[in-house]
């Protein structure tokens, strides 16, 4: 197990209430994230976007952007600005897109009551249901050759594997693939990568660290952060080996409040990732209330 790579630092003096969701733009090879509470958008330029709150993840999309608010994914750019609501979701959470382009979006309880929430896949400008009784419906990612996907329940510890057939995004076979609580003695897994070789990097939430697990579940390196709560990360920098890291303004065990908390942080990591995929949207249905998207501050 290898603990060799240089620790992570800031480079951004934004902070977050609850950074998440980074995502890096190939064309323009830059990095957004939100920030969750405020309903923010930060770009890695310096600027920033408002959109009404929570947003709670932002999505590449072939020639623009969407993003994951209160009531269902909406298209910031596109020339309706449309909307596909969500169905029962009482609070969206992590989201991304799959290989193909198939929106995913994780739910929960805004007071994040066990078994309230759920993971659910756009399909036209339907959500589908496919895991129910999720508590904090978290991190998601697929292999390399979209054959397995993998995805965090946050309150169980760990994350899971299911057989993925990226034809019409059904999954089966979920069972568990690493124990993350178990390895950390501490701090509960939030959002995850997977980089080009099969191996998924685990932002660990209370943990002060992220995790590296090889294709068999296997713990091959532990990165310690200098913040009690990293949310996520993504692969980003023109080569794609720059791993950012997201983290929420929340204290450590010891009730303080690290210096960093809530800024994006990165490392640089010895294998890439791949790009993101463009989130393919599902439909338009309906403009967006007008005003409810104002440019880049």
């Amino acid at each position: 197990m290898s603990t060799s790579l240089p620790a992570p630092r800031p480079v951004d003096d934004r902070v977050s209430s609850l950074g998440e969701g980074p995502v890096w733009d190939v064309r323009t090879n830059s990095l957004r994230w939100v920030d969750i509470p405020a309903g923010t958008v930060h770009h890695s330029d310096g600027s920033s976007r408002r959109l009404p709150p929570p947003a709670t993840a932002i999505l590449p999309t072939a020639d623009g952007w969407a993003a994951v608010l209160r009531d269902g994914v909406v298209e910031l750019d596109g020339p309706a600005r449309a909307a596909v609501p969500l169905g029962r979701a009482e609070r969206c959470n992590d989201a991304k897109a799959d290989p193909a382009g198939r929106i995913w979006v994780g739910t929960m309880a805004p007071e994040e009551t066990l078994g309230r929430g759920a993971l659910l896949r756009l399909d036209g400008t339907e959500a589908t249901e496919v895991i129910s009784g999720a508590s904090i419906a978290n991190g998601l990612g697929w292999s390399p050759d979209a054959r397995l996907m993998y995805w965090i329940d946050t309150p169980t510890g760990r994350i899971d594997v299911f057989d993925y057939d990226l034809a019409d995004g059904s999954v089966r076979g979920r069972r568990p693939f690493a124990d993350v609580r178990g390895d950390s003695g501490g701090g509960h897994p939030d959002g995850l990568a997977v980089d080009a070789e099969g191996a998924l990097w685990v932002a660990l939430w209370g943990g002060a660290a992220l995790h590296r697990y090889l294709p068999d579940g296997r713990l091959d390196t532990v990165l310690p952060i200098a913040v009690a709560c990293p949310t996520s990360c993504a692969f980003g920098g023109e080569d794609l080996r720059t791993l950012y890291i997201t983290t929420a303004h929340r204290p450590g065990a010891d009730g303080r409040f690290a210096p960093d908390a809530g800024r994006l942080h990165a490392v640089r990591v010895p294998v890439p990732g791949p790009p993101p995929t463009p989130a393919v949207f599902p439909g338009r249905v309906g403009a967006s209330p007008g005003g409810a998207f104002p440019p880049s501050e």
